[in-house]
């Protein structure tokens, strides 16, 4: 996924931060389906690595992260990448099973992504 800040407004964009989480989600999922160490337990926990983080942190100006709805998405944002550290963890620690378990309904990376999206789209439909 490419830069997120790019061309298009604040809705634009948005909807590409989503996007982006759909597929960090599904490359996660594939790495621990595979069995690969394609990333690190640190790197899947860092919240300011992947497109969405950047975007957050480096791409936004400062009216955007004055919005009510930036800090809460920033929140869930990192919360999200904390549960998807500790499934990389049990991933590179050949517990396969339990990864993928812990990126099912009701664990903390699916709540932690649905809020997160939810989140995205109310942040998106204040914005008109």
């Amino acid at each position: 996924m490419g830069n997120i800040a790019g061309a298009g407004g604040p809705q634009e964009q948005i909807q590409r931060a989503i996007t982006a989480h759909g597929v960090f989600k599904v490359r996660l999922s594939l790495i621990v389906e595979a069995g690969t160490a394609d990333m690190t337990a640190a790197a899947a926990a860092a919240d300011n690595l992947c497109p969405v983080g950047q975007w957050l942190y480096e791409g936004l100006g400062p009216s955007a992260k004055a919005d009510p709805h930036y800090e809460s998405v920033r929140a869930l944002h990192a919360t999200f990448h904390r549960a998807a550290g500790e499934v990389m963890a049990l991933s590179l620690a050949r517990k396969q099973g339990e990864a993928l378990a812990a990126m099912e309904t009701p664990s903390t990376f699916k709540q932690a992504s649905d809020k997160l999206v939810a989140a995205l789209v109310a942040w998106s439909e204040s914005l008109g």
